[in-house]
């Protein structure tokens, strides 16, 4: 009988990966198509609602145990940074094409580097400087200031990077003391009544499409970030974060597609430089065996 040999567990990451990839980038022309009959911060609010309710079931297996902590107000820094890189990312997806977007959005880990360095005391070295420089260079080139008028989409797809950087800096140090399962379900409720304030500034019935397109974005979600935690977890960041660029492949492809995007060489080049440096600065945590500060995270 014919044995078929089991993939590695590189080759199994490496799928796991462009899996991730290829729904994030649905996600994303999910969240285009939407927009067209739902405000972005509408919409923001019923992902984190979906999203707290997908944990319902963690809390009935970890119980009260689960809220305990010392930390609560950097939990509520955590879980505002990260709906502060919802509501950036979801307004940007609606604003600007879909591929320029998504390589403003690979910026995420160089402003976490940053962050490390200044507020957790990490050393930076000639390395990870000049590596830093090169992905600030290529979201240079892909804003372009001074050349072009930066848009209002643009700026919010810079917000919604710098928070995700913040969320990331919250989670590394909040791993020391508390449990993956107590980050999580922080980080996923407590702004819940502030993202529910927002919505209801731009508050519209709901209709059984918006349902459905909305229960479709929270399903891609959270389907893309169990492809992603997977990927990682079986293999060094290194070997599988150059695969991350096929999310700009993927999410241009859509844009064509759907849309009639066709983006510019300048965002293909520039998001080309930023996906080299957070690659490398990847492959220094991993090798320094580091907390991995910089893991770029699924735009939500």
């Amino acid at each position: 009988m014919l044995k078929i040999a089991t993939p590695t567990r590189t080759v199994q990451a490496v799928l796991l990966m462009i899996c991730a990839s290829a729904t994030i980038s649905v996600l994303w022309a999910l969240l285009r198509w939407g927009a067209e009959t739902m405000h972005p911060i509408y919409m923001v609010f019923w992902r984190s609602l979906f999203g707290a309710i997908v944990l319902v079931p963690l809390f009935v297996r970890g119980g009260p145990a689960l809220l305990k902590t010392r930390h609560l107000p950097l939990h509520l820094l955590r879980s505002t940074c990260s709906l502060v890189a919802m509501v950036g990312i979801f307004y940007s997806i609606a604003q600007v094409p879909l591929a320029q977007g998504m390589a403003v959005n690979y910026s995420a880990p160089l402003f976490a580097t940053i962050g490390a360095a200044l507020l957790l005391g990490e050393t930076l070295h000639r390395r990870r400087i000049a590596a830093v420089l090169v992905g600030f260079l290529g979201m240079l080139v892909v804003v372009r200031p001074g050349v072009e008028d930066i848009h209002v989409g643009i700026l919010a797809a810079l917000m919604g990077a710098v928070a995700m950087a913040g969320s990331l800096l919250c989670v590394k140090k909040l791993s020391a003391t508390e449990a993956t399962p107590t980050i999580i379900l922080y980080g996923n409720t407590l702004c819940l009544p502030i993202a529910l304030g927002l919505a209801l500034m731009y508050w519209q019935p709901m209709t059984w499409h918006n349902l459905a397109v909305l229960a479709i974005v929270g399903a891609v979600s959270s389907t893309a970030q169990w492809f992603l935690a997977k990927a990682l977890s079986m293999a060094d960041a290194g070997a599988v974060l150059p695969l991350d660029f096929l999310r700009l492949v993927f999410v241009t492809l859509l844009g064509v597609a759907l849309f009639g995007e066709t983006p510019d060489l300048f965002t293909v080049l520039g998001a080309g430089l930023i996906l080299c440096s957070t690659v490398y600065i990847a492959r220094r945590e991993a090798g320094a065996k580091a907390p991995a500060a910089v893991r770029q995270a699924p735009a939500e």
